[in-house]
């Protein structure tokens, strides 16, 4: 019988990227350590382990042998481990145009980030007005279509796409608008069903509120 995994997820507090990260673990059934630190206290940890001073959060720890760093490493190494990248080669492409697609409006929103962690909430209404209009609604006009096809974005079961697609949504409505997500009912709805799942309501109900 195999050794368990041992799996340490190092991220700063808040939601952030790294919550796909949190996301495909627990649905996954993975009992992992949720480690949170400040910039600060991620400097003096990372120093203290070894790690190059460019070094950037989120940092996963297998079994302390092995170091995998970046949202997207993280999540593809998740994804192939436990069935959740597609049932083939065309299945892994359209994933990965779904996590592309997710990585562009997670760059174009840096402006409203900044706005929030400096709290300057004016700046940041601002900018998500114009984020929401130039960039996420069109993407999500063309996914609210797809849905009314198929019921997942790939395939005919959950995968690394669909679940990144969750969380990206539900952090945008609980960090900075509540009410955009009913222009679009069928996201709204698949949102709706992911968190009503047996094993994903607890983690969901328990998870501290953020405002990133």
């Amino acid at each position: 019988m195999a050794a368990p995994t041992n799996l340490e997820l190092i991220s700063l507090p808040g939601r952030g990227r790294a919550e796909t990260i949190r996301l495909l673990l627990v649905f996954t059934h993975r009992k992992f350590v949720d480690t949170r630190l400040t910039l600060a206290q991620w400097k003096a940890k990372r120093k203290m382990a070894g790690f190059n001073d460019d070094t950037k959060l989120p940092v996963m720890k297998i079994n302390e042998t092995r170091t995998i760093i970046g949202v997207i490493d993280i999540c593809r190494h998740i994804a192939l481990q436990y069935g959740l990248y597609g049932s083939s080669s065309g299945d892994q492409e359209k994933v990965d145009e779904v996590i592309q697609k997710l990585e562009e409006l997670n760059t174009a929103m840096n402006p409203i980030l900044r706005a929030t962690l400096t709290k300057n909430y004016d700046a940041r209404k601002e900018c998500w007005n114009v984020f929401k209009e130039e960039s996420l609604f069109p993407l999500l006009r063309k996914y609210e279509e797809l849905l009314g096809e198929q019921r997942f974005m790939v395939g005919n079961q959950y995968s690394w796409a669909d679940i990144a697609l969750v969380e990206f949504l539900t952090r945008c409505q609980q960090c900075y608008d509540s009410f955009y997500l009913a222009h679009f009912e069928r996201l709204r709805t698949f949102c709706q069903v992911f968190e009503s799942l047996p094993h994903i309501r607890p983690y969901i109900q328990g998870r501290s509120d953020s405002f990133f």
